[in-house]
């Protein structure tokens, strides 16, 4: 078992497994505060659901746009300097979130900041995504996602235990650890990340170029498809947490542990699992993770107990590992020559819309559907349904060179 754990780490670039350290640390710091914003703005400003949905909506459509600009960035200057420089700003606009906590200058200046942080987190994806692509040929990148999604995961693991405890004494002090943490992803990244020369694009750059989708009839199906099935992934933060903590009755403790296992789940499984999907194709792998994303939100409404939403999330994580390495290695085997952080920011813009749109469906369908917990998860789970039938049908379009990892 060790002897094959050596042979695995060893076929990897080492600079993959730095991208994953820093990506680790960075998700950590990530994770301590963010799952409970809603949280502080339902309790400690009085917000409602769909206000907190429609804040978070608009907060996902500017994270969506600077996913579009960051994929355009990336293929145009050094992805490490945006990976160096956009974790820096994140942990200043962390700090400036806990000062406003702190000195309880209320929701706008709290608000200004989590813009802020979202904007550079929005960059950072596309050009991170894009870097797995650099460091590995096309035969190893389903592997490397499932390894930097790993990381992820494994920070987003820690980040809640953390924050579960600290949110029940100060959410200012959640967002000083947020912002420790994530200034170290930077510095990670400064100090070891080694990596060639990634620029590949010096064409003048317009506006009009976001819009190539539509001259990639399977990029624009995908892209669709993820949409939809993003909006049902989004439910996981603000929704469910609201739902968790203010209408179940969970504590915020109950709730981080949630967080946890979610996380640990997929840091430990998350590569096996493509290990063993790997021969398979990817609207399959698509598809399956959908319709487990139905059953696993769908349950939640079932039964209002710390037990089964934990049973329920983790079948939602298994969801999650089937569908996320596929949706990003197939748009990586999408993308031409001199365009992958094009087609990453174009992927990620997509998935954040999705998050947009997410936060104010489920916030809407709850606030309607308060005293009919299943009626409204069902509503929520039935667009991952939707999304499941169109990978199947998209299945007979794509190229099958596209469609599997080799």
């Amino acid at each position: 078992m060790v002897e094959k754990t050596k042979q695995f780490i060893k076929q990897f670039d080492i600079n993959l497994w730095v991208l994953a350290l820093g990506w680790f640390v960075g998700a950590m710091g990530f994770a301590v505060a963010i799952p409970f914003i809603s949280i502080y703005f339902s309790r400690e400003i009085g917000l409602s659901l769909i206000q907190i949905g429609l804040f978070f909506g608009g907060l996902a459509v500017i994270r969506s746009t600077f996913q579009l600009i960051g994929g355009e960035f990336s293929d145009r200057i050094q992805r490490r300097y945006l990976l160096v420089h956009t974790q820096i700003i994140r942990g200043i606009a962390f700090a400036g979130m806990a000062f406003s906590i702190f000195y309880n200058m209320g929701f706008w200046w709290v608000s200004i900041f989590l813009v802020i942080n979202s904007i550079f987190g929005a960059v950072f994806r596309p050009a991170a995504n894009a870097m797995v692509s650099d460091i590995l040929p096309p035969d190893k990148r389903l592997d490397g996602y499932a390894i930097t999604r790993s990381a992820g995961n494994l920070g987003w693991a820690v980040g809640p235990a953390i924050g579960g405890y600290m949110a029940s004494y100060s959410y200012g002090f959640l967002f000083v650890i947020a912002a420790v943490i994530t200034t170290i992803s930077g510095i990670v990244f400064a100090l070891f990340l080694k990596t060639s020369n990634s620029i590949q694009n010096k064409d003048k750059f317009t506006f009009r170029d976001l819009l190539s989708i539509k001259n990639d009839p399977n990029l624009l199906y995908h892209s669709a498809l993820i949409f939809i099935l993003y909006i049902v992934v989004a439910q996981l933060i603000a929704t469910f947490s609201i739902y968790a903590v203010e209408i179940v009755g969970l504590t915020e403790n109950q709730l981080g542990m949630i967080y946890t296992v979610n996380g640990l789940l997929v840091a430990t499984l998350q590569i096996p699992i493509t290990k063993m999907l790997q021969h398979k194709t990817f609207t399959f792998q698509l598809s399956v993770g959908a319709f487990i994303y139905a059953v696993g939100y769908s349950f939640i409404g079932l039964f209002s107990t710390f037990t089964f939403l934990m049973i329920s999330i983790i079948i939602v994580t298994f969801g999650e590992m089937f569908m996320s390495p596929p949706s990003l290695a197939l748009t990586s085997k999408m993308a031409p020559e001199g365009r992958m952080g094009r087609y990453m920011g174009i992927f990620g813009f997509f998935v954040a819309s999705g998050w947009s749109f997410g936060p104010m469906y489920g916030g809407f369908i709850l606030e309607h559907f308060a005293d009919k917990p299943l009626t409204a998860w069902i509503l929520i789970s039935s667009l991952a349904v939707i999304a499941g039938v169109g990978y199947i049908a998209f299945a007979k379009k794509l190229p099958k060179e596209l469609n599997y990892k080799e």
